[in-house]
């Protein structure tokens, strides 16, 4: 079998009567060569057919972190919740942070939480002590609904996003499939032998979901008999038990997809009982539910991990900042079977 033969640091730097550490380092987007001897780098070494060999770039990434200077391999996790730990109490949380640990241990980092609450919700004060300590790798994570946007200045950081937390901040970003866990649960549901299955989520949690939740649902309805269609039900803040009876009464459907919505209070009220009467699964499945409760398991602390690749990624190379092209990492959830959606 012949080896692919390319093109060495050296032989570039030779062509270009520079130090190999030069082409090292610009090949690396190092902020210490400047902008036009990276390009002249970067096109030489194309033009030559250099390409990195996969497991030597590893070597060197670990090597540069534990010889470099400030707390290289330290990853701050930013948090706009009200407080260092209210996030924990949190289900979702919990889970994408037991992911976020995990992840870096394996990988030689070590965690810090940094609430912007501490800095008095000034996210320049936080920046700086983040320059001050020289750490680069920053993981915007848990934060609750932004009534005024938090914007964070991602120069000179390898930054990514944890789900829609500090949404208002362009960053790559790890998150769930919205839009394959709520078709996945439909098709269960189907397959249970729920004919007339209609979705139950806040319209705050939707829009959070860039609409793919309703999206999801109103494709999905597309392949169903027109007398099995009904219309998803998603209410703001203010609605509640009557404008739930009203759409209960006017779609009747035989099982509930559900985020949030205190749906079985309201069935309850109305003389309704689960699941002899509807079905109900749960889009997201919280500790509590899933004792009994039928429905998806967002994989959370999966989607943890993947943020977490995603600014080592960014360490790794030296890609700092925002990047032109956002990409976002979602992971798939798993479908669980519950006595809240007995077969039929």
């Amino acid at each position: 079998m012949r080896q692919i033969q390319t093109a060495r640091m050296v032989e570039i730097a030779q062509r270009l009567g520079v130090a190999s550490s030069t082409i090292s380092r610009a090949l690396r987007s190092d902020p210490r060569i400047s902008p036009e001897m990276r390009e002249r780098v970067q096109e030489m070494a194309e033009k030559m057919g250099y390409r990195p060999n996969p497991l030597v770039s590893a070597l060197m990434a670990n090597r540069r972190r534990r010889g470099g200077g400030g707390e290289v391999d330290l990853i701050a996790l930013v948090t706009n919740y009200g407080g260092r730990e209210n996030w924990r109490s949190k289900d979702v949380c919990r889970w994408e942070f037991d992911g976020i640990q995990r992840r870096a241990a394996a990988l030689g980092f070590r965690i810090e939480v940094f609430p912007l609450g501490e800095y008095r919700g000034d996210s320049g004060r936080l920046e700086a002590t983040l320059r001050t300590r020289g750490i680069r790798g920053l993981l915007l994570g848990f934060s609750r609904d932004e009534s005024a946007p938090v914007l964070f200045s991602t120069e000179g950081f390898a930054v990514a996003g944890l789900s829609a937390y500090f949404r208002s901040t362009v960053a790559d970003r790890a998150n769930f499939h919205g839009f394959f866990n709520v078709q996945l649960a439909l098709e269960q549901m189907h397959r249970l032998g729920y004919r007339r299955p209609a979705l139950v989520v806040p319209e705050l949690n939707n829009h959070i979901s860039n609409n793919l939740w309703s999206g999801a649902f109103l494709d999905w309805q597309r392949i169903l008999p027109k007398q099995d269609r009904c219309s998803p039900f998603i209410p703001t803040e203010q609605e509640g038990t009557a404008e739930f009876t009203d759409w209960l009464e006017a779609n009747r459907p035989d099982s509930l997809l559900v985020y949030k919505v205190p749906v079985r209070d309201f069935l309850a009220k109305r003389g309704y009982r689960v699941p002899d009467d509807i079905g109900v699964a749960y889009l997201y499945r919280t500790s509590s539910e899933m004792d009994c409760g039928a429905g998806i398991d967002g994989n959370l602390s999966a989607v943890g991990a993947a943020a977490l690749d995603l600014v080592v990624e960014k360490l790794n190379t030296n890609a700092t900042g925002t990047s032109d092209h956002p990409k976002e990492v979602l992971i798939k959830g798993t479908w669980h079977d519950g006595a809240t959606l007995p077969p039929r």
